[in-house]
């Protein structure tokens, strides 16, 4: 950034392109040419007849990170919040739409509906108690207390990350950065551990391990990202695991389809729950099948953003934009059309897309009034990579739940109404955690 009324010249940019390096790098890239993006055109086929499911889960989580004014040094907090919402989707589907938006009266889309929130602040870099207790360690205990108190009826997301995990995971290391002791066992819920070298207290939380990515020197905004992240995989879990521990409850998974924002993956050091919960889908689908011959899980996510997103825009601009994917129409990318046109691999990581961090795979959707979404779907049948799997057994009763639920290219209704309940205002969010300052 320049100094006020200082103006950037082009002495160094005309170093860089006069440099022997910029023609050796431009001579060692390998762009995807323009032609390579649309060309093999994908096979895109007409979408099957399906069922649409008669009611909706969808699962959605915002937070707001800010300095709390006043403190030095620089003392930060935020808030994170999840929402979920119920809606039944034969009613909405039953609503009068606008003839040209297709937009229905706000009120009586309420009424198709009911929903949840659940909120919590947590401490950011140099957020310290009256007790002393330090930031990284203020925050571990928040986010444990977390997971104790949230429930959907049953046993509590604590109870949840343990039954995903099993009883032979391990916290790596000790959370103490001056302990060199490894492989520590994680506390039940409810329960404090200690470190057998230091003393220092465990708790059930570390068990995802999101505290390691905690810098007191610089912000915490990641973590809390990844708390909220947490929060949403375990809200679909918690809610899969009551629903299978009744008739029915096993009734309502086989005529509702879960929803969840953006890719069903997860990343970092959470991307342990991406395999946990593959292996939860699957068991859920296991119960099905013995005590509900037939039914199937269908659990999917809207993406908004992403390369996934940027490639269908691609792939559907010519020769107008949004014109080329033909109405009706899905796809199921490959992992090599994915390796080659969407995410590069690297030579030295032949792991196929996603193997690690998804529990489901893309598909891009053209529905049969125009809209483009961009999907994920799990696949409980299949082991990973999903990419290289034949089609869902559920595909088709997910196109049929999701294509009515298109409210323009890349937005998806389900998210828009859980984002209702889960969004904090930004205004509102800082205005909150610039109050404790007061």
């Amino acid at each position: 950034m320049p100094y006020p009324d200082e103006r950037a010249g082009l002495t160094a940019i005309r170093a860089i392109v006069d440099s022997t390096e910029f023609d050796d790098f431009r001579g060692r890239l390998d762009p995807p040419t323009h032609s390579a993006v649309l060309e093999p055109w994908p096979p895109f086929t007409p979408c099957p007849p399906g069922s649409s499911r008669t009611h909706l889960i969808a699962i959605d989580g915002s937070q707001v990170y800010d300095s709390i004014p006043g403190r030095l040094p620089d003392t930060q907090a935020g808030a994170v919040a999840l929402g979920m919402v119920v809606i039944k989707l034969r009613e909405l589907h039953q609503l009068d739409q606008l003839p040209q938006s297709g937009a229905v009266n706000p009120r009586d889309l309420r009424d198709t509906e009911r929903g949840h929130t659940d909120g919590a602040m947590l401490p950011g870099t140099n957020a310290r108690t009256t007790d002393g207790l330090g930031p990284k360690q203020w925050f571990r205990e928040c986010f444990n207390d977390l997971l104790s108190k949230l429930t959907l009826g049953s046993e509590s997301f604590a109870d949840t990350l343990c039954a995903l995990l099993g009883s032979e995971h391990t916290i790596t290391s000790c959370p103490n950065s001056d302990c060199a002791n490894t492989q520590l066992p994680v506390p039940a819920p409810g329960e404090t551990g200690s470190c057998s070298s230091c003393a220092t207290p465990l708790h059930t939380s570390d068990a995802v391990r999101i505290h390691e990515q905690f810098d007191e020197n610089h912000s915490s905004l990641e973590c809390h990202m990844r708390v909220m992240q947490t929060l949403e995989i375990l809200a679909l879990a918690n809610s899969l695991r009551r629903l299978t521990e009744s008739d029915a409850g096993l009734d309502a998974l086989a005529r509702t389809a879960f929803v969840m924002d953006g890719q069903l993956a997860a990343f970092g050091t959470i991307a342990v729950l991406a395999h946990a919960l593959r292996a939860e889908i699957s068991n859920v689908q296991d119960i099905l099948n013995a005590r509900r011959p037939g039914a199937q899980l269908l659990v999917v996510s809207g993406v908004k953003t992403g390369p996934f997103v940027q490639h269908a825009e691609q792939l559907d601009r010519a020769p107008e934009p949004n014109r080329r994917i033909p109405n009706n129409h899905f796809w199921l990318p490959s992992n090599d059309y994915i390796r080659e046109h969407i995410v590069a691999g690297q030579a030295s990581d032949s792991k196929p897309w996603g193997e690690v961090t998804h529990y489901g795979r893309p598909l891009i959707l053209k529905t049969a009034t125009g809209q483009r979404l961009v999907l994920n779907i799990a696949q409980p049948e299949a082991a990973p990579p999903l990419t290289n799997r034949p089609a869902p057994a559920v595909l088709a009763d997910a196109i049929a739940t999701a294509s009515p639920l298109g409210v323009g290219t890349d937005q998806f209704l389900a998210l828009r109404r859980a984002h209702r309940w889960a969004s904090i205002p930004l205004r509102a969010g800082t205005d909150l955690i610039r109050s404790l300052a007061g």
